[in-house]
């Protein structure tokens, strides 16, 4: 079994267990898997991707150990657009769940070593091995009291040349000491400041109106979160609303900016989320809806407030967004609609309801 050298960098995702275990697992796969696309991508070509470990990413690099300021620039990439998809995911996130609202606690750190490694062919998988893949697993558990760093081991720093380029971070020498290995001396930066100067994403676009219908509400015996979630799942609304065929759409989950086209028998109608606000008494949602058919284009606004829990007051109202007015016979129409619509929701939310005894989004 031959062996090479390599540099080992991995960025690890922080506070993915408590994130995953105690909240929703399949929406808190999602995005780690949207974070980890976002690592990989920013790597590129500069380091090979080996092994993806769930909330970290093994990085191999064959060949001289980098600099210490290579380290530092290749990090801090990875961790801005970390960040910068991290708050654009929470930036447009329509999901109350605790997974969704968790996002804003995942952080990053990495551990860099050097020294040499093996290739482990099992069936039509290549695995690295060696010590120093142990090492730098190993050091994923330290001492160092934060979440956000970069740590470089001292034998990575022994195999590079002394360079006049400036170090622009501080960092700070220790040490850990693991069974069976021994002490390992390391440096390491916090990132703590980095995380400061991350951009912040564009706004998304707020929308405008030029006229306001008649809003209308109505009580439903379900708990306001699970009937939030009905609304939000625009996939399962064929599931409850009468006409609709099936729905077409890029992504498996709805957030701001994503589109989703109803497909009914007589008509299409794109729908797009625009906004969402929670609190542990209601959800203010809102998204636009588009059906040419009917030269129509306006914003529906979803109001669900919480009266006890297991049960809440809907309040919904749709507002013209186009520059045209609407007449009198397409607002009746599309009115008629949407109260079928919400009836329709009460309906499928009360029965789900009574299957549940607590509520399903926690």
């Amino acid at each position: 079994m031959a062996e090479t050298l390599a540099t080992i960098l991995i960025p690890d995702i922080s506070g993915f267990t408590e994130f995953i275990t105690s909240t929703e697992l399949e929406h808190g796969a999602h995005v780690i898997n949207i974070l980890i696309d976002t690592i990989v991508n920013e790597v590129g070509d500069e380091y090979e991707v080996s092994e993806i470990e769930g909330d970290a990413v093994l990085l191999i690099k064959k060949g001289p150990a980098p600099s210490q300021e290579e380290l530092e620039k290749i990090c801090l990439r990875i961790f801005n657009a970390f960040h910068f998809k991290r708050k654009f995911i929470q930036q447009h996130n329509i999901c109350p769940c605790g997974a969704c609202q968790a996002i804003i606690n995942l952080s990053l750190k990495f551990v860099a070593h050097h020294g040499p490694v093996a290739e482990i062919t099992v069936g039509r998988f290549v695995k690295q091995s060696g010590p120093a893949m142990i090492v730098a697993h190993r050091l994923l558990k330290n001492s160092i009291d934060n979440h956000e760093y970069m740590l470089v081991t001292e034998k990575l720093l022994q195999q590079v040349t002394n360079s006049s380029d400036p170090i622009e971070m501080e960092w700070v020498n220790s040490s850990e000491e693991y069974p069976s290995i021994g002490t390992v001396d390391y440096h390491f930066a916090l990132l703590n400041q980095a995380r400061k100067k991350v951009p912040e994403p564009p706004e998304p676009q707020r929308y405008v109106y030029s006229d306001i219908n008649i809003s209308q509400e109505l009580s439903i015996q379900a708990d306001f979160q699970d009937v939030y979630m009905t609304i939000w799942n625009v996939a399962g609304r064929v599931n409850w609303i009468s006409g609709l065929l099936s729905v077409e759409q890029d992504s498996p989950n709805a957030f701001i900016g994503s589109i989703h086209h109803l497909i009914f028998e007589k008509c299409r109608a794109t729908v797009s989320p625009l906004r969402m606000t929670f609190t542990d008494e209601g959800i203010m949602y809102a998204e636009s809806c588009q059906i040419p058919q009917m030269n129509l284009q306006v914003t529906l606004e979803i109001v669900c407030k919480k009266t006890d829990h297991k049960s809440c007051i809907v309040t919904w109202r749709f507002i013209n967004t186009s520059e045209t007015p609407l007449t009198e016979e397409t607002s009746r129409i599309f009115f008629d609609r949407l109260k079928t619509i919400m009836d329709e929701l009460k309906a499928y939310s009360e029965k789900i309801e009574a299957s549940f005894p607590e509520p399903l989004v926690k």
